[in-house]
């Protein structure tokens, strides 16, 4: 069963991101990406589209509306490249969250279901006055 729009949030802590073709240690990044599912034909699959570093920056995942090339969408697309990314320590523990997260709400999911369709069938069994 496919969650339509799930998304859960990821805490990241010395992150480091690719600078001058190497990982550069000499900056890291602390905050929380928030992981969105990239869709039905990528069930459990995810993007990061939103991201907020410790300090209170909230950086917009790029699109065409807010693409200035300016140092907060480049910001972005290197942590998300890092966290999206299933070659990276970073990438592989986002996975490895974002896979036990849409499993529990998948599970919410059909708890509550389950419930529903218990309470509507003793309703239906219920004496009418």
């Amino acid at each position: 069963m496919y969650v339509r729009e799930f998304s859960c949030e990821y805490s990241f802590d010395e992150l480091s991101i690719r600078l001058c073709d190497r990982w550069e240690t000499g900056l890291l990044l602390y905050g929380r990406a928030e992981l969105t599912s990239a869709g039905a034909d990528y069930e459990d699959e995810f993007y990061v589209s939103a991201i907020r570093l410790d300090g209170g920056a909230r950086l917009a995942r790029p699109n065409a509306s807010n693409n200035a090339g300016g140092f907060e969408s480049e910001l972005f697309r290197r942590i998300a490249a890092v966290i999206e990314d299933d070659r990276t320590q970073a990438g592989r523990h986002a996975a490895e969250v974002f896979t036990i997260e849409l499993e529990q709400s998948r599970q919410a999911d059909h708890d509550q279901s389950h419930k529903i369709r218990q309470e509507r069938n003793l309703e239906m069994l219920a004496p009418t006055h």
